[in-house]
């Protein structure tokens, strides 16, 4: 399995759905990852993560430099791409996100791998060349969401592409919420994210507390987001993924004020640990939110947020919301056993064909 990034000791927040997937794929065969880590300086690092054997090379990174870094990263990606050809020898070969990672197998393993996307880094530009490049040369290009499928074919005219939702493990045995009037923000402080929205909501719901969990890479939008924080506010911070179901289950809702989700890994979390969310329309949690599990926020101000939380809240207290029913059903969709049969017939399915 191919990574970018990969969760490791000095940032367990980052990408934690890509672990999942590789637990996934332990069910069905000897998994090893080969992924980059972006530190100060060069190296070499062999790990082991929730029981998945990782190899990985550092490198130095500098944020928008990618003219520079781009090459850099090619380069080390080749070399544990041919590397593991040689020592590991894998009867399958699965790549997430097209880029850059994706770039060395569509050299050298036309049509020998199977692609997992979940960036939109591919719009417009030299992004959408490449990307074009990685998933015609990909035996399979699996997607995460019917929104993001549509999205590909419309950006790149990449037809054909498959679903894969991320797989959930989740929250086991979660206690019933709270009901103490608490909000749970989970994803990186940016635009993107909007949290600064969910903060002005805040602010017209005095009675309710409000935690915000995420990394703050994008530095002047956390400056923003962390002036002038009402008192009901709390920003945590990033946290690994233990810690975030822990912080669901302490929780009422969650909230997502997303502007574009390919998936949705936090709101698929939290609805496997029972707990409603509130959302703005993102795209890809179109696949699993509904009105039995969550409260769609009408339009993008913060007087909207603020009654789409108080709503799902009087939902949740009044018995509307089912907790067992919510998190039966997105397991449902996206169990580690339903994503590991997926995974199963896709890299199996030519050999499959010849039998």
């Amino acid at each position: 399995m191919i990574t970018d990034n990969y969760p490791h000791e000095e940032r367990p927040h980052i990408t934690p759905f890509f672990s999942d997937h590789a637990k996934v794929l332990r069910r069905i065969g000897e998994v090893k990852v080969i992924t980059l880590i972006r530190t100060r300086g060069f190296g070499y690092r062999r790990y082991v993560w929730e029981g998945v054997p990782v190899e990985a090379l550092m490198m130095p990174y500098v944020p928008r430099m990618g003219l520079i870094f781009l090459p850099l990263a090619l380069l080390m990606h080749t070399a544990l791409l041919l590397k593991n050809l040689l020592t590991f020898k894998p009867d399958a070969v699965v790549v997430h996100m097209a880029l850059p990672a994706g770039i060395p197998p569509a050299v050298f393993l036309r049509k020998g791998f199977l692609l997992v996307e979940h960036s939109s880094r591919f719009v417009g530009g030299i992004n959408g060349l490449l990307s074009r490049f990685v998933m015609q040369n990909a035996s399979d290009v699996l997607v995460v969401s019917k929104f993001f499928k549509r999205e590909i074919e419309l950006n790149l005219g990449i037809k054909g592409c498959d679903l894969l939702p991320n797989p959930v493990f989740g929250c086991e045995n979660p206690p019933p919420p709270p009901l103490a009037k608490s909000a749970l923000f989970v994803g990186a402080i940016t635009g993107g994210k909007d949290p600064i929205l969910l903060r002005e909501a805040a602010r017209l719901l005095p009675d309710f507390r409000f935690r915000f969990v995420g990394s703050g890479s994008d530095r002047p939008y956390l400056k923003r987001f962390l002036a002038n924080m009402p008192p009901n506010c709390e920003y945590i911070g990033p946290l690994p993924k233990s810690e975030v179901l822990k912080a669901m289950q302490n929780s009422d809702i969650l909230v997502s004020t997303s502007k574009y989700e390919t998936f949705g890994v936090a709101l698929a979390e939290a609805l496997s640990c029972g707990r409603p969310v509130v959302w703005t329309d993102s795209g890809g949690p179109r696949d699993f939110l509904n009105e039995k599990n969550s409260v769609k926020v009408v339009e993008r101000t913060p007087e909207a947020v603020a009654r789409a939380i108080r709503e799902a809240y009087e939902r949740l207290k009044n018995g509307y919301f089912k907790p067992t029913e919510i998190r039966e059903s997105i397991l449902g969709y996206a169990s580690p056993e339903r994503v590991a049969k997926l995974y199963e017939d896709y890299i199996f399915k030519k050999n499959k064909k010849s039998r």
